[in-house]
């Protein structure tokens, strides 16, 4: 695939067809790698879950055990008596 360079303010850029967007799933923050090569462009990959350790502390903080109301009510006993 060719595309040509275009002129951005002082810089210069290359318009990504939507099709290669799509595919590659290309959105918000790429990184720019250069390569022997060529250019490499990578999706910044973010860590899964970040910031969930601190939220799971606050929750523990305000109440120390909050699956006790989730489960009020449910029991096995008709598993037990089945099987």
């Amino acid at each position: 695939m060719t595309t040509r360079l275009i002129r951005v303010g002082n810089s210069q850029g290359i318009v990504l067809p939507k099709k290669l967007l799509q595919q590659y799933q290309l959105t918000g923050e790429v990184d720019l790698l250069p390569t022997p090569e060529g250019l490499l462009i990578k999706l910044v990959a973010k860590p899964r879950r970040q910031g969930w350790d601190a939220q799971f502390q606050q929750a523990l903080a305000q109440d120390p055990a909050p699956e006790g109301e989730l489960l009020e009510g449910f029991t096995d006993d008709a598993f037990e008596e089945t099987e």
